[in-house]
């Protein structure tokens, strides 16, 4: 999830490009209008709700004002010197309108996910802490357990509580010689089978079970975009052709 969301870093800055097609229509009622420049007039309510539209909140009617003012005059310089037109203000444009899509896209999928954190959940986790855990990364994704038994691939040992939030949800389902899948933003898939449990030296912290349970749900979370992710890629019809030289 985070490497789409990268994509998006752009977004602040291309967003002011976007008034040039959303300024409103200069076919406005005269009773409405709060300024006109050079023939464009503008409406207090269109005004109003574009700014809100941009995150820009003031209590003083005449700085609101001002401010578009001092815009308008800004996007009419533009237009006359026909920045417009230029290729480099058209490609922005459609970074914006394309990362716009995505990001509405990613919200919408996160707001329906319905992500359960169950007390078995966290005290699973919690049991894992403070010990060593020994898991291997599998070459190939077993069929099943028993396949994953006899699977090869790069082994590993070290202390549960140093690893990363999405291995030590997989690790902390599993128990010695099942496995799981992690999925990897970017069609990256791999299976990790747990081979040991043991206690590690030192005292055991104490566990606070709220912020467990959030991380177990953020990490959850992510698990399922990319899973989602990487089903719309294997679905989709691909094809990288080779440059000719």
């Amino acid at each position: 999830m985070k490497y789409l969301y990268s994509i998006l870093a752009i977004i602040l800055a291309a967003s002011l490009l976007s008034l040039f097609f959303l300024w409103p229509d200069p076919k406005n009622l005269e009773k409405d209008v709060i300024f006109t420049i050079n023939g464009q007039s503008y409406t207090r309510e269109a005004v109003a709700s574009q700014y809100s539209r941009l995150g820009y909140h003031s209590d003083n009617a005449a700085e609101l004002i001002d401010t578009a003012i001092s815009r308008e005059l800004l996007i009419q310089e533009a237009q006359k010197q026909e920045i417009d037109k230029e290729p480099a203000f058209r490609s922005s444009l459609k970074n914006y309108y394309e990362n716009s899509l995505i990001k509405i896209l990613l919200d919408r999928r996160n707001e329906n996910l319905q992500i359960e954190v169950t007390e078995k959940d966290i005290d699973r986790y919690i049991s894992f802490l403070n010990t060593t855990v020994s898991f291997t990364r599998l070459d190939q994704i077993p069929k099943s357990d028993q396949d994953a038994l006899s699977a090869t691939g790069l082994s590993t040992s070290s202390l549960f509580d140093d690893l990363a939030m999405p291995v030590k949800l997989l690790l902390s389902s599993l128990s010695p010689g099942s496995f799981n899948i992690i999925f990897d933003t970017g069609n990256e898939q791999y299976a990790l089978r747990l081979d040991k449990i043991e206690p590690a030296e030192g005292d055991r912290p104490t566990p606070d079970r709220e912020n467990i349970r959030r991380n177990l749900s953020d990490s959850k979370r992510e698990q399922s975009i990319n899973e989602w992710y990487t089903e719309l890629r294997n679905k989709a019809s691909i094809t990288i052709h080779q440059r000719k030289d």
